[in-house]
């Protein structure tokens, strides 16, 4: 656990793709209790919001 909360702790703002990737790395890792279950669906539920805004960021980086 202390790895993900190194993680989190180092992301200054809304994380990015590969950032949620890497805690959610981390977390499969532990047992499958409800709070790491509830922390992994926070996170796939971010991963997706991400995903869906990557091409809106392109298109404004442009």
């Amino acid at each position: 656990m202390a790895a993900i909360v190194e993680l989190a702790a180092s992301i200054d703002g809304v994380p990015t793709v590969e950032e949620t990737d890497a805690m959610l790395d981390e977390l499969r890792r532990l047992p499958r209790d409800a709070a790491t279950l509830e922390l992994i669906d926070g996170l796939l539920e971010i991963r997706a919001l991400l995903g869906a805004c990557e091409p809106c960021v392109d298109t404004h980086a442009k």
